[in-house]
Formats: structure tokens, sequence, C-alpha cells
């Protein structure tokens, strides 16, 4: 168990209707520091569980960032990315800290999925 000492790490489940199913692109993987999620996907899965103080912030400042965990859920290693608002999609600046220990390759499927008890995004590879 990591972050919170009283909640497990919420698990993935395959049955999860907000998991968020992400294949990775070329620009995800070649020398990028970002991460790109289509807005819509955010809106309808993840928006709905976070603070609403940070939805505020996020999209009504424009160019104003917000930090955001993302937790890997096999490895238990927390890493800190950026969030930002780019047309259609959000950014998440810092992705490359996540490849530099996770060798992923164009095409790998990863799942994300908001963990109430600890705040966070947590990821899974998962094909």
């Amino acid at each position: 168990m990591a972050g919170n000492r009283y909640f497990e790490d919420q698990p993935y489940e395959v049955e999860n209707p907000f998991n968020i199913m992400i294949t990775l692109s070329p620009f995800d993987i070649d020398l990028s520091t970002t991460i790109l999620m289509p807005k819509a996907l955010l809106e309808a899965n993840l928006f709905r569980f976070m603070d609403i103080s940070f939805l505020v912030e996020l999209l009504q400042v424009r160019n104003n960032p917000r930090m955001i965990e993302f937790f890997d859920i096999d490895t238990k290693i927390t890493t800190f990315l950026t969030m930002k608002e780019d047309g259609n999609n959000f950014k998440f600046h810092g992705w490359n800290n996540i490849l530099e220990r996770k060798h992923y390759k164009a095409g790998d499927t990863l799942a994300f999925w908001w963990d109430l008890h600890h705040t966070r995004l947590n990821f899974k590879h998962v094909a």
C-alpha cells in the first residue's frame, strides 16, 4: 500500500466504465515530454471525480497548468505531471519521466483510472 495508510490502492478493474484507455502513438513515445488525452474522454471519465476548484482553475484560467499525480499501480511509483488544455486534448507534461523507467512502445495500451481515496490518476500497462 502506497500513500494513504487507511485505504488500499484502488486496483485496475477491467469492467470499470470510467477507465481511460489510451493506445500510445509514436508521438507519445519518441522523445516526447507529453502524453495527449482527448478532452471529451477526460470530461466523461475523469472530471466528475475531481475536486471542483481544481477543474475551475484548469478550465477557466488559460495557460494555467495544474499538477496531477500519476501512480504506476505495478511499481508503486508516483510521478507528478502538469496538465494543460490544448484544443480538443489535454497535454500531460513530464511524461518523459515515466518513459525513462517504463519501456513502452507505440501501440501499447495503458489504462488510467481515478483513485478517489488518494486523489490521483492510477495507470497500468494492459496490452
